[in-house]
């Protein structure tokens, strides 16, 4: 068996003799031996032992363990801010060490507002991902002081584990839902669910410490990835406007769908280097009328998607953007929050006629849109989202090849 699991699955074990068995029970004292004597063989060689919990998956280094997703364990730890464990190989780790790490795990598991937020003694170390890392060598016991704003260390490996888990694929999924829709074939509503899924869970709304997002590097994946993009986004802010999980996922799918429009439009038109001629912007114009065309046809039922696809260009107060209304009228929730986060990825990639913007431009220029074209509560709710998270841009050309 691996080794990785033989401690995760010890580790399981004593959580439940902790509850189960008081200090002195016998139990008690053979969970915690087994969880140190299933420890030490991951330390052979001086490795230091790095796992990461995100949500559903258990990363060892910088790569998923496949065997143990879904561990229960791993999800509870996560929740309650435990999403990181590393255990040196200098100083070996003793039972008193290991008894300490539980009774610090525990605290938090039971009492997570109360407990600390990190904790280390004698290489080992818990806390949320924001926690210092080592610099990619050997771990060092610092007391426990951290920066929350050094996770390059820690969060490359995470990121490279998440994307390695199916980003790549959901990449792949949705040029497969535009090619279906392109050559005038149903909306396979079961992958876009899918890849919603699967993008809610990568964004982790539940501890918001993370937000990795596609950098794109190839013009014919602008589309696909710029719509993950928005999706994260917009199911992100739609956590910290309040909204509800159910809601979440529906913008999250509206957002994905929002320029669904765009395959019927001539690639040599999506992929243009210079500036469009007044025709051809007429063109682009039209993707989000097409769009809704996609996704009423036949009845499909898909009528939060198709009035965000519709909408998600027009002006805040009704009278900008397109296409244009023959009156000023409010438009739906789930398009304004598109609205913003389409802005937002849009300016922020690399695009043929331009670099990408930094994230504190995007920012400034949301918050000179405020009232006029974008929602001023949206707006106000993504930019406090964006600052308080790390944002990272994942190249997805990259993590394809590695899937």
């Amino acid at each position: 068996m691996n080794p990785v699991v033989i401690f995760l699955t010890a580790l399981g074990q004593a959580f439940s003799a902790l509850t189960l068995y008081g200090d002195t029970h016998p139990m008690r004292s053979a969970a915690m031996e087994r969880l140190l004597h299933a420890m030490l063989p991951l330390l052979e060689g001086g490795v230091t032992l790095r796992l990461s919990f995100i949500e559903s998956e258990v990363i060892v280094g910088s790569r998923p363990l496949t065997e143990l997703r879904g561990w229960e364990w791993g999800a509870r730890l996560s929740a309650v801010g435990i999403q990181r464990l590393e255990v040196a190989a200098q100083p070996m780790p003793t039972d008193h060490d290991v008894n300490a790490l539980m009774a610090a795990m525990r605290a938090r598991l039971v009492s997570p507002h109360s407990a600390p937020n990190t904790w280390s003694q004698h290489g080992i170390r818990i806390g949320p991902l924001a926690i210092a890392g080592s610099g990619g060598g050997g771990s060092r016991d610092d007391g426990g002081k951290t920066d929350p704003h050094d996770v390059s260390g820690m969060l490359t490996s995470v990121i490279d584990a998440i994307a390695m888990t199916g980003l790549g694929a959901e990449i792949d999924t949705v040029n497969h839902i535009h090619d279906e829709a392109g050559a005038g074939r149903h909306v396979p509503m079961a992958e876009v669910e899918g890849v919603v899924r699967s993008l809610a869970l990568t964004i982790r709304r539940e501890q918001g410490a993370l937000l990795p997002l596609l950098q794109i590097r190839d013009v014919d994946e602008y589309t696909s990835a710029h719509c993950c993009n928005v999706a994260m986004l917009s199911m992100g802010v739609s956590d910290q406007l309040g909204l509800s999980d159910a809601d979440t996922r529906a913008i999250g799918t509206a957002a994905l769908l929002h320029d669904i429009g765009k395959v019927r439009l001539p690639r040599d038109l999506l992929t243009k280097a210079g500036k469009l001629t007044d025709d051809e912007r007429l063109a682009m114009q039209s993707h989000p009328v097409e769009g809704a065309r996609i996704l009423t046809e036949r009845g499909l039922g898909h009528g939060l998607a198709a009035t965000v696809a519709y909408e998600h260009h027009i002006w805040f107060n009704g009278r900008g953007g397109y296409p244009q209304f023959t009156y000023p009228r409010t438009t739906h929730y789930a398009s304004r929050i598109v609205h913003v986060s389409d802005i937002y990825d849009a300016v922020c990639s690399t695009r043929p006629y331009r670099a990408a913007w930094s994230r504190e431009r995007a920012l400034e220029l949301l918050q000179s849109l405020s009232v006029i074209e974008l929602d001023p509560d949206i707006t106000a709710a993504f930019i406090a989202m964006a600052r308080s998270t790390h944002e990272i841009r994942i190249p997805t050309r990259e993590f394809i090849q590695l899937t």
